[in-house]
């Protein structure tokens, strides 16, 4: 009777454990949420920083001053690229190639967030409201990885091209989506220099067409939307995300309102919400050379 309560009482212990480690190893993980680290991330011309932007970027320092500040310039920003993306020699030979500086400034905010995470802001943007008021409280803990807002949304009629704002990017480290963005620049360079026969470094602003589709505002937002769109293995339905007036989240990707970074291109019938930050428009980049001059 004693050896019949041993071997029951043993059964049990074993049967308890089998259906505990089943039990657990059914149930759903719960996901790391990585999040998007406080950094703020600059990049000035060879004439370096005038009054205006001087006083934009102090604003946005004083508003924000538990953010590690980084600004870089022509030269720290090929360094940079260099070391980090060593591993992707495909990516340091186009970068460092380009002449042209808005091409260079546009793929380097890509490449910074990509690399490191945190915020990338034009020097002719003002902050409005801290960074961290651009996540919504609802959103706050949702497992965000890209914050992009509307340049154009709303008030254009129906025949117009939506993209985000490429002046005021927030992402973690590692995003996927800036990923595709990133790949799709190269590709699309390369090729540019194959059409013409030359090197990377012989692409002149009359060889590239338009910027914005190349490495600017739409290139974000077509490589967004496509990596979505592999993700989620359909299309994204645009008018879920378009006409906005509250955050929307699809997948990790937060689109903000044309109203939170994008106030003055967008046209609110019946009023707006707040603006998270200024774009004042400075364009430097709008020369023959397309760079500061």
């Amino acid at each position: 009777m004693g050896t019949f309560n041993k071997c029951s009482a043993t059964w049990i212990v074993l049967l308890t454990t089998i259906l505990f480690i089943l039990y657990n190893y059914n149930r759903e993980i719960p996901k790391t949420i990585t999040p998007i680290p406080p950094k703020l991330w600059y990049k000035t011309g060879p004439k370096g920083l005038n009054d205006q932007s001087e006083s934009w970027l102090r604003e946005c320092l004083h508003k924000n001053p538990f953010h590690d500040t980084q600004i870089l310039t022509d030269e720290t920003g090929d360094e940079y690229v260099s070391l980090h993306y060593a591993h992707r020699p495909d990516i340091v030979y186009t970068y460092l190639g380009l002449q042209i500086p808005i091409l260079k400034a546009d793929f380097l905010r890509y490449l910074l967030l990509f690399a490191e995470g945190g915020v990338w802001s034009d020097l002719d943007v003002s902050c409005e409201v801290p960074i961290a008021e651009y996540v919504s409280r609802e959103f706050r803990g949702a497992d965000v990885g890209l914050v992009v807002g509307w340049e154009f949304d709303v008030g254009w009629g129906d025949n117009f091209i939506r993209q985000f704002a490429s002046w005021t990017i927030m992402a973690r480290a590692g995003c996927v989506h800036l990923g595709v963005v990133i790949d799709e620049i190269v590709a699309a360079v390369r090729a540019m220099a194959l059409m013409w026969g030359v090197g990377v470094e012989g692409l002149t602003i009359d060889m590239v067409g338009d910027i914005i589709d190349l490495t600017g505002p739409r290139r974000l937002t077509g490589g967004v939307l496509r990596s979505l769109e592999t993700i989620r293995n359909e299309p994204v339905d645009m008018q879920s995300i378009s006409s906005l007036m509250e955050p929307v989240l699809v997948e990790d990707v937060l689109i903000l309102p044309g109203f939170a970074f994008a106030a003055s291109s967008n046209n609110y019938v019946n009023g707006s919400g707040v603006a998270l930050v200024t774009h004042h428009y400075a364009g430097s980049w709008k020369n023959h050379r397309g760079g500061e001059m």
